[in-house]
C-alpha cells in the first residue's frame, strides 16, 4: 500500500500500489495538491542499485 498525507486535515490515505494518487481527500475533500506522499525512501543507496554495487563503491572512497 502507499500512504499517502493530507496537510489540511493530517490524515493518512492508503492506496494500492498501481492506482494513482486521490485527487481529493477522502476525509476532508481538499485538492490533491494538499495530499503528499510519505512512505518514499527506505531504498538505501538509490534506486535501482543492488547492495552490492553501494558497498563496493563505499569501499573504494576508504582507500
Amino acid at each position: 500500500m502507499k500512504r499517502f498525507l493530507c496537510s489540511k486535515c493530517k490524515q493518512v490515505i492508503e492506496v494500492p500500489y498501481g492506482v494513482p494518487k486521490p485527487d481529493v481527500c477522502p476525509y476532508c475533500n481538499a485538492d490533491g495538491i494538499f495530499i503528499h506522499r510519505i512512505d518514499t525512501g527506505g531504498r538505501g543507496l538509490g534506486r535501482g542499485r543492488g547492495r552490492r554495487c553501494g558497498l563496493r563503491f563505499l569501499e573504494r572512497l576508504k582507500l
